[in-house]
């Protein structure tokens, strides 16, 4: 039992896949100083049944690892590319997304014109819906939904709505409140916004920030867009972070148009991602430098790139482990603050700092993503090179 817990727990130090540049001169070394040795294979045969994520193509190498240069143990597919180079951000942005469709916050209830307490969409409509249209009528935003609702005289409405993955057909029947309206008895929204931090751009002016999603502050679920910018931002304070309560920034978006930086093209699960039309200011005098690959991240000193003293400005973090095999890919690097500079202004790490790129040996290797609730000064981030893989 002990041998079979060892050899999972050592293939877990060891990536299924990695990306390796093409001018590549050595075999990549990623085993935590493990007694493991590796090759260059043509048999791509698993090993003792490891699992790769992806299929080798003629395009692909095979890395063989070996323990104690002898006993085969696994596989790993190396991806050959071009190694990319970026302008590592750290610039403050604000962000503004449209929802696709409207968003059902909540259900709720109200007096009808009896005075007893109705809640028509209860048990019909649930919190995370998304009503996409109304008698095949498409709703964009809430006054849409507000008019059909109003214009159905109390009669019954089928409603296309959204929940999770699939889409269904909902019957609810409108009643009349006591002001007289005829209502649903949900609470809704139609756009979300908030401030976060730029992680890179390219040559070709897209760009990737916050290294997560933006959710729904009421639900949690993935916000669904339609449309979204962002724009320039002002930090206006900082709350510090302490033990079991994170910090934040608060800042003033401003949304005019010498302010416009560009559109918000995806909302993932590892970030929101577009294209520039105009680049932030902070980054005009900035050079391209190259992404790192997840196996040449190393334990030690790395710099992490934001604005929260209101001008770009690098401070220094411990890469305690990197991981692999995250049960969330936006945690694969852990690190704590070591930076007395930003200890003093904001407690370690703060919400707004997400998206922050963690550089280290010349290389952008992550971004910041999540910090730990019981402990500010350190956090997570995600590798650098599944950011790019967006694009």
């Amino acid at each position: 039992m002990w041998v079979s817990f060892s050899y999972l727990l050592l293939l877990s130090y060891i990536p299924d896949e990695i990306y390796l540049s093409k001018e590549a001169e050595k075999t990549p070394e990623f085993a935590m100083g493990l007694p493991v040795s590796m090759d260059f294979s043509e048999d791509v045969q698993p090993v003792f049944g490891a699992q790769r994520v992806g299929a080798a193509t003629e395009n692909d190498g095979i890395l063989s690892c070996r323990l104690f240069d002898l006993f085969p143990i696994k596989q790993v597919v190396v991806h050959y590319t071009e190694r990319r180079t970026v302008r590592a951000a750290g610039t403050n942005i604000g962000i503004y997304l449209k929802n696709s469709g409207v968003l059902v916050v909540a259900c709720g209830s109200f007096t009808d014109e009896s005075g007893a307490l109705v809640s028509p969409a209860a048990y019909r409509i649930k919190s995370g819906d998304i009503i996409r249209s109304v008698d095949g009528v498409t709703v964009e935003n809430k006054e849409d939904l507000m008019n059909a609702v109003s214009e159905s005289r109390g009669g019954r409405m089928v409603l296309e709505v959204l929940r999770g993955e699939e889409t269904i057909e909902v019957a609810v029947k409108p009643q009349m409140a006591s002001d007289g309206k005829n209502k649903l008895g949900v609470w809704v929204r139609d756009d979300i916004a908030g401030i976060g931090t730029l992680t890179f751009v390219t040559g070709e002016k897209d760009y990737g920030a916050l290294g997560h999603g933006v959710s729904d502050i009421d639900t949690g679920e993935l916000v669904q867009i339609d449309t979204g910018d962002i724009y320039e931002t002002k930090i206006t304070g900082i709350s510090r972070g302490k033990k079991g309560e994170p910090g934040e920034v608060t800042g003033l978006i401003q949304f005019r148009q010498s302010a416009y930086l560009g559109t918000v093209g995806e909302n993932t699960k590892i970030g929101i991602f577009g294209k520039l039309e105009n680049m932030p200011e902070a980054l005009a005098e900035t050079e391209e430098i190259p992404v790192g690959y997840k196996q040449e991240i190393e334990q030690g000193r790395a710099q992490i790139i934001c604005s929260v003293a209101g001008e770009r400005t690098s401070y220094d973090v411990e890469i305690e482990t990197v991981d692999y095999h995250p049960r969330e890919e936006n945690k694969g690097i852990r690190y704590r603050v070591v930076d007395e500079r930003l200890l003093a202004e904001t407690g370690g790490i703060v919400q707004g700092m997400s998206g922050s790129p963690i550089i280290q040996n010349g290389l952008l290797v992550g971004a910041v993503t999540h910090v730990f609730v019981d402990d500010p000064t350190r956090g997570y981030g995600i590798f650098a090179e599944r950011m790019l893989d967006e694009l």
